[in-house]
């Protein structure tokens, strides 16, 4: 098989930045190769302009807000939040052309999700559910990866990795040795993994207070092209409740051909209130995507070297390959149409 795909959905909502992230300053993003400046008018709703002022190129993140208008900081240029030039200097005749693209920006649980593709496609209905980002306790964070968004797709819909990248967090033996089951249903890839009496690993072990033997279970929901759930329960083996269950999120977004976006969380079915372990989580998850960052990004170093490198698949790749094809489609269909 060839090597994975650089190629850039465009037409798709990608996860742009946690609400919180977003506010009344100007906030340079660049999502499916689209520069992209952020921020919120002074009712509280959220913007994304095109990062380049159509008079010289100037990039608008760089300029400042007065009221909800967007004032480029080279040469005045003044934009409302629908990307109309509103005033230029020195007359009062603006030129046609002067205006900077605005995209369909939706906040919803927590999230503020763009849509980089043909604006009329932009249909809100096909976001991803995630209510429990705003409903469950909830911690995240951010990282910038040097690696095509489909290297991390990967990593994440073939957790087998986990037995051999991350021993001393959530790996164990008996993830590499689990066989799956994958299906597809449209633009979903779901992908499951269930293991009975084994070696509790230490990211539960701190999280949970289980001790081995444990019985363990990964449900993956990957909604192409660009959000991940991973739902687990872990229990002690043969307890039959509900467990210690926790959801783990990511927005796939990519910056360019070559780099990426990973917005996480992890979500656990507690009181929101309930934050003992936050910190402790935070710093866990965190070691463990640093974990991943070398990795993916190493990997992507190789296909860059070796740009006509196939790759050999096994058994345990069912779940990245299904998803490969999924994301294929999309980048097909959206090739035809163009």
């Amino acid at each position: 098989m060839s090597s994975p795909s650089d190629a850039v959905i465009k037409n798709a909502w990608y996860v742009a930045a946690p609400s919180a992230h977003v506010g009344r300053d100007l906030l340079a993003r660049r999502i499916a190769d689209e520069p992209m400046v952020l921020y919120r008018t002074a009712g509280g709703t959220p913007v994304a302009l095109e990062d380049r002022c159509p008079h010289r190129g100037y990039l608008l993140s760089r300029g400042k807000l007065d009221a909800d208008l967007l004032v480029c900081g080279y040469h005045g240029f003044t934009f409302d939040p629908s990307g109309r030039c509103v005033a230029v200097p020195g007359q009062t005749s603006i030129p046609a052309a002067a205006r900077s693209r605005a995209y369909p920006v939706v906040e919803r649980d927590g999230v503020i999700w763009v849509y980089a593709g043909n604006p009329s496609l932009a249909d809100p209905a096909a976001i991803p559910p995630h209510a429990w980002l705003a409903e469950w306790n909830c911690v995240g964070g951010y990282a910038r990866i040097r690696a095509r968004v489909v290297l991390l797709i990967d990593n994440l819909v073939d957790l087998s990795h986990e037995t051999y990248l991350h021993p001393s967090q959530i790996g164990s033996p008996e993830v590499a040795e689990t066989p799956i089951e994958s299906s597809a249903d449209g633009d979903v890839v779901r992908i499951n993994r269930r293991m009975f009496g084994v070696e509790c690993p230490p990211f539960y072990q701190n999280l949970a207070g289980l001790q081995s033997p444990i019985d363990r279970s990964q449900e993956i929901e990957f909604f192409a092209p660009g959000f991940y759930v991973l739902s687990t329960r872990v229990a002690a083996a043969g307890d039959s409740g509900p467990g210690f269950r926790t959801k783990i999120v990511h927005g796939l977004t990519p910056e360019t051909a070559r780099t990426s976006h990973d917005f996480w969380w992890i979500v656990r079915d507690i009181d929101r209130n309930d934050t003992a372990n936050d910190a402790a989580t935070i710093e866990r998850q965190t070691a463990v995507l640093q974990e991943d960052i070398v990795a993916l990004e190493a990997l992507e170093e190789s296909l860059t070297v070796n740009r006509t490198m196939s790759e050999v698949s096994i058994g345990i790749d069912r779940g990245g390959l299904l998803s490969r094809r999924v994301l294929a489609g999309l980048a097909n269909a959206e090739g035809a149409g163009a």
